[in-house]
Formats: structure tokens, sequence, C-alpha cells
């Protein structure tokens, strides 16, 4: 029964606070642990956020190295899921200010008179319909919101953090915060319905 006992102990993953933690302290294998751990939702936030795929394991290691240079500054009396969302949402700010500057550059006028086409954020409810799963449609739908709405909803709703630590990874008001989620999530209710409406005619 001791033995069992131990097995089930050694079971136990090790909090991920603790491994920044041990990286700091020297532990060798702490940081590749941190990074297994992470790869899933840092990737699914590039991802949701509309990081193109070419960019997408550069800017991974852009983040982890961020983290392993600041590892000192994290508070270990603190959780570590925001403060890491914290480096992840700003590196991907830094990224999509940089897109927005090389596209406003590359941009050619096709003439004198002809004003620039801002991007929709409005679903793009045929390419939603087309989609055969529900998970499919999420993606796509969420990927459609305004940025600032899409951070917070991935997350609040996706990584599961508290209103108030997202405030802080944002740099935004709490009632910001509410609010966009509160639109993100009405956004989402009516583009449902409208695609559902849609199924419904094409199938009738």
């Amino acid at each position: 029964m001791e033995g069992l006992a131990q097995m089930q102990l050694e079971a136990v993953p090790e909090p991920s606070e603790r491994l920044l933690v041990a990286h700091r302290q020297g532990d060798r294998d702490a940081f590749s642990q941190l990074i297994e751990r992470y790869r899933r939702p840092v990737f699914g936030y590039l991802v949701r956020c509309g990081v193109a795929e070419g960019d997408r394991d550069d800017l991974f290691q852009e983040i982890f190295i961020k983290i392993h240079r600041r590892a000192d500054q994290y508070d270990d009396a603190r959780p570590l899921h925001p403060w890491l969302f914290t480096v992840v949402a700003n590196t991907v700010r830094t990224y999509q200010r940089k897109q927005r500057l090389r596209s406003f550059f590359l941009w050619e006028p096709a003439g004198a008179d002809v004003e620039p086409e801002f991007e929709d954020h409005s679903p793009d409810v045929e390419a939603i319909a087309s989609s055969r799963q529900t998970e499919a449609w999420l993606e796509r739908a969420i990927q459609a919101l305004p940025m600032p709405q899409r951070e917070v909803l991935i997350l609040a709703t996706i990584e599961n953090v508290p209103l108030k630590d997202i405030a802080s990874i944002l740099e935004m008001p709490l009632n910001t915060v509410k609010t966009h989620v509160r639109r993100a999530r009405l956004r989402l209710v009516a583009c449902r319905e409208r695609y559902e409406r849609r199924t419904r005619v094409s199938h009738a």
C-alpha cells in the first residue's frame, strides 16, 4: 500500500508555478516541461487571434524567450496563468501592430480617388455555413470578432482567466472587459441564429 501511495503521489503533475520557480533556480528540465504544458493553449491563442500560420512557430518561440528572460519578475505567490498570458497577449499585439504597419506601406491604391477598403469584422456567413461541425463554425466566428472582443472572449471562456486578471493583462478597465465579453457573446449568438436560418432555408 505504501508503494502504491508513492506511485500516486509521483503521478500528480507539478504545478506550473513551481516549474517556473524551479527553472529560475537552475533546474534544466523545468522550462521544457513548462513549454510543453503551455504549447497547446498558447498556439490556440495565436490561431484564434489570427496570427498567420507561417509566423506561429517564430512567435511561440519569441513568447517563451520573453518568459525565460522575465522569470525573475514573476511573483510566485500569484497564479502563473494570468502572468504568462500577459506576455502572450502583449507579444501578439506587437505582432499585429507590425503587420498593420507592413500592410499600410505595401498597400497601393488603384487610383488617386479610390479609398482603401477597411477590414470587415462581421462574421462570414457563407464560410460559416459551409462548416459541418459546430466546433469549426465557432472557431470561424471567434476569429471574425473585432480583436478586443476576441482577446477578451478567448481569455475568459477558453483560458478561464478571471475578468479582473484580463483587465490587468490587456490594460483595460474592468467594465470595458465585461462589455467586450457581453458584446462578443451577443454577436456570436446573432451569427449562430443567422447561420441556422440560412441552413433551414437551404434544406427546405
